[in-house]
């Protein structure tokens, strides 16, 4: 059987040392170009990160609530530097986690996820499905994150402790000839993973051909690229590699008719 995506040209975000999203394109058959348009930096202030970490620890959380791998690998990294281990105190603090990706990175490293949302996959998702309170519940995020969790679990009862895990800073982008290549359309799509690099690939590509098919991983990415100027072709059924892939073999099939 031929490769859903046999002879597609697609751009594929990627950060430094994470490409599994290339790869399982790739493995769908697409020449990928790969775009590093957002990198991940440490927290601006990583004492708070360790303090929040070592409180975890200790035991003084009911819940962590995680919306980001980002955010987990951040958690994992610092508790490993200081001899800790996250998954001390679990039982009886449970974990809260937004999607395959988060879930995936979770277990990984020890940690059992107690809550993921079913039916939408996003920080509002996670608030309409957990508990009320009360408690305290530790949230940590990106520099970039909104603040829909903290918000929306304070409603609920629960007393949250908000700490920056990580920062998303501005990558490389895309050289010369693919940013060429997305405005004449010799690329046939672009995959978007986040409002970051939404923003980014937006602000990198002035021009985008008309045929070429973007692709957001979920509603709230699909928001932020038309908030850039972005025409977005299809949002992904669920926010995870498979659901790319299929979303994209969904754009091929509509571009060709």
């Amino acid at each position: 059987m031929m490769p859903r995506l046999a002879g597609v040209h697609v751009v594929v975000p990627v950060t430094q040392g994470r490409r599994d999203l290339a790869h399982t394109v790739r493995a769908a058959g697409a020449r990928v170009t790969e775009g590093e348009f957002i990198a991940i930096a440490t927290a601006a202030d990583p004492g708070a990160l360790t303090a929040a970490v070592a409180r975890w620890c200790d035991g003084d959380y009911e819940w962590m609530a995680v919306t980001s791998r980002n955010a987990v690998g951040a958690l994992y990294a610092t508790a490993a530097r200081t001899g800790r281990t996250l998954s001390v105190s679990m039982p009886p603090a449970r974990l809260a986690v937004v999607g395959e990706a988060t879930a995936r990175a979770s277990g990984d490293i020890g940690l059992d996820v107690a809550l993921r949302p079913s039916r939408q996959q996003s920080a509002a998702g996670l608030v309409a499905e957990f508990p009320t309170g009360p408690g305290r519940v530790l949230a940590p995020v990106g520099n970039l994150a909104a603040d829909v969790l903290e918000r929306g679990l304070t409603r609920k009862g629960w007393s949250v402790d908000t700490v920056e895990a990580y920062r998303t800073v501005a990558g490389p982008g895309l050289d010369a000839a693919a940013v060429s290549a997305v405005a004449d359309g010799s690329v046939d799509a672009v995959v978007l993973t986040s409002g970051s690099v939404a923003r980014r690939f937006a602000a990198q590509c002035a021009h985008v051909a008309p045929h070429v098919a973007i692709v957001a991983i979920g509603a709230t990415t699909a928001s932020a690229a038309k908030t850039a100027g972005l025409d977005v072709a299809t949002v992904a059924g669920t926010p995870d590699y498979e659901g790319v892939v299929a979303a994209l073999g969904r754009a091929m099939e509509a571009d060709s008719r």
